[in-house]
């Protein structure tokens, strides 16, 4: 019986379990990338002292990446039709997008051999953490049909399969993706011009435009994000896809504002920019589910009930 068919009683991983193998795939993520990152110092002793070898700083990364995808999983398993089948093309995009960041270090001319092993620290990742979510974290429906779906409905009495729920165009959601992929990318800009042990303040005193634009892009999609969530939220019938989609862009907004507000402080910088990152990239999938999810219309439910 496929995932999505609406005769089978869905079933979700706990969330005391989610949570359980997301901290294992934390730690077995640090283990590994700890591992690559010896095996490039031994082969290469000159790379000791590279920065993104420290283990504060991909430690950091690795392990609120790690957490970013268990909540997706939990939520996934929980609002979409067919969480595994989605989760996958997600993780296939996300590994794409890590990917941009080292390409950019070859660009600079960083060590090619050390971009490498960050290339396979990043894959090591998602498969460590795709592979336990999906796999001892399952998500899956069971072959009886429940005797609520074997009784003939009443007359008069409204159902989910009998309503058509209004999809979000599907340009609301590219032009918000290219939006947020515009703010990451200026993001990045900003860290190489805007000098990251800068004095404590709102404002900073070199790269000012690239600060602005960034800041100003942030908020126009914090108001973008909300007016999708109130647009749904309005509907009497919500397709659960677009439902997520606009919850998770707004979501990601939040906590990227979050992150920026304690760049304010130089002691909180780096969690800060790390939240921005974690920010973006809830908000780019959250507006990409919609675009890879081809679930059947059963898989909508009303926002309210009328008596």
């Amino acid at each position: 019986m496929s995932e999505s068919s609406p005769s089978a009683a869905r079933w979700s991983p706990s969330g005391a379990r989610v949570a359980v193998v997301t901290a294992m795939a934390a730690i077995g993520s640090v283990v590994v990338n700890a591992a690559l990152v010896w095996l490039a110092t031994a082969f290469d002793p000159s790379l000791q002292h590279y920065s993104h070898f420290r283990l504060e700083d991909y430690g950091t990364l690795t392990v609120v990446g790690v957490l970013s995808a268990g909540v997706a999983w939990y939520f996934a398993t929980r609002n979409l039709a067919r969480p595994r089948h989605t989760f996958f093309r997600v993780a296939v995009v996300t590994m794409l997008v890590l990917w941009v960041p080292d390409v950019w270090l070859l660009v600079k001319h960083e060590p090619t051999r050390a971009v490498i092993f960050l290339i396979l620290m990043h894959l090591a990742v998602a498969l460590i953490t795709y592979n336990l979510l999906v796999f001892a974290a399952p998500a899956g429906v069971h072959g009886a049909t429940s005797a609520a779906s074997r009784t003939p409905p009443s007359r008069g009495v409204a159902h989910e399969e009998d309503a058509t729920p209004e999809r979000v165009p599907r340009a609301v959601w590219v032009v918000l993706m290219i939006a947020v992929s515009v703010e990451f990318f200026a993001g990045l800009i900003g860290m190489l011009y805007v000098p990251f042990n800068r004095p404590d303040g709102w404002l900073a005193h070199r790269g000012e435009a690239i600060y602005l634009v960034h800041a100003v892009l942030g908020g126009l999609l914090g108001v973008a994000a909300l007016a999708v969530v109130l647009h749904v939220s309005r509907r009497t019938w919500v397709h659960r896809v677009d439902r997520v989609a606009a919850v998770s862009g707004l979501v990601g907004m939040l906590i990227g504002a979050l992150g920026g507000a304690l760049c304010v402080s130089h002691p909180l910088r780096l969690p800060g920019m790390a939240l921005m990152f974690v920010g973006v990239s809830v908000a780019f999938f959250g507006y990409l589910i919609p675009m890879i999810d081809d679930t059947h219309p059963l898989a909508s439910e009303p926002t309210s009930v009328a008596t």
